[in-house]
């Protein structure tokens, strides 16, 4: 049995290949194209070649006419598989079930909470992005428990290179990144950034969201505005606002993934937690996760970014469509 999952959405491509009851072949396109994050300009042309792809086969030494099941996550750009090399249907996984099962299938645990936090990834309900998803995963299972999310907010509208997503830990702390100078994927530099400032500016970011009962980020459209705006009345200069700006949105950040955690926690009694999406990059967060002794085991994906959703998307592939018994 032979499953490739293709992985990332509009960057951090990647593949991944999966051959009787282990992965054999990872890697990101970024490694082979030697761009960061495969995004930048004019990028569609050279990706639509599919270097990890390739780069895979090439290393395993498997033909195209092998592959059982290809499948890969619904916010893949579709320039990056049309160029389909083997003429077979790509079956494509909601984004966030793609995190999760990068979590939980490659964890030691036969059951397991399995949280999922980013930016956003198409939901099921159209026009709508998941942000927030709660899961419990057990043997080859992996069941929606709730997700939250929003709108995707146009990039044109703030000059930005992301689009921002209401209701978004991961939007919220771009837009701190930009705003203290940062560019994008640099949010570990304001996770960096944050122990040289102060909570001067705390109070300030805080009225901008809220937390839900349900483990929701709220953080609508009129907030993000307001955030966005906060960069006229900067000085790009000043050391300390730009620390303060990093110190608030870390710390609103833990609070945010702790408000989750324990509402999954509640759902689920279980002392196993599984956790993956670009928020789960955040390490400091995570400790402080790991400190309020809500599990007694977590297991964060490595690649906990959308350069991972290969990895969920072969071993989904595997334990849920090909029926292929996970071992633990």
């Amino acid at each position: 049995m032979i499953i490739v999952g293709l992985g990332g959405s509009g960057h951090d491509f990647s593949t991944c290949i999966f051959k009787d009851d282990q992965i054999i072949s990872f890697i990101e396109d970024e490694r082979v194209i030697r761009k960061k994050h495969s995004f930048f300009p004019g990028m569609g042309k050279e990706l639509m070649k599919q270097p990890a792809l390739h780069y895979c086969f090439e290393q395993t030494g498997i033909d195209v006419s092998e592959v059982d099941y290809c499948v890969s996550n619904s916010s893949l750009e579709p320039y990056y598989f049309a160029r389909n090399p083997w003429k077979k249907e790509i079956i494509q996984i909601n984004h966030h079930l793609s995190h999760a099962a990068s979590a939980f299938y490659p964890s030691d645990f036969k059951e397991a909470a399995v949280l999922v936090i980013d930016g956003a990834g198409f939901a099921e309900e159209e026009g709508m992005n998941d942000s927030i998803t709660m899961w419990s995963g057990n043997g080859n299972e992996i069941e929606n428990i709730i997700s939250h999310g929003g709108k995707i907010i146009s990039r044109k509208l703030y000059n930005e290179m992301i689009d921002p997503a209401e209701n978004s830990i991961g939007s919220f702390y771009h837009i701190a990144t930009t705003l203290v100078g940062f560019g994008p994927f640099d949010e570990g530099k304001t996770m960096g950034l944050a122990p040289y400032g102060t909570s001067r500016l705390y109070k300030k970011l805080r009225e901008l969201v809220d937390y839900g009962k349900e483990g929701q980020f709220i953080f609508p459209i009129e907030s993000i505005n307001a955030f966005v705006q906060m960069k006229d009345q900067m000085n790009p200069d000043d050391f300390d606002e730009r620390a303060d700006i990093a110190w608030a949105a870390q710390q609103i950040a833990e609070e945010a993934l702790i408000n989750a955690a324990t509402y999954l926690k509640k759902q689920t009694n279980c002392e196993n937690l599984c956790y993956a999406g670009g928020v789960a990059l955040n390490s400091v967060a995570n400790y402080k996760l790991y400190k309020t002794g809500l599990f007694k085991n977590i297991f964060i994906q490595p690649a906990a970014g959308d350069n991972g959703t290969s990895v969920g998307a072969a071993l989904y592939g595997a334990y849920k469509i090909a029926g292929v018994e996970r071992k633990i």
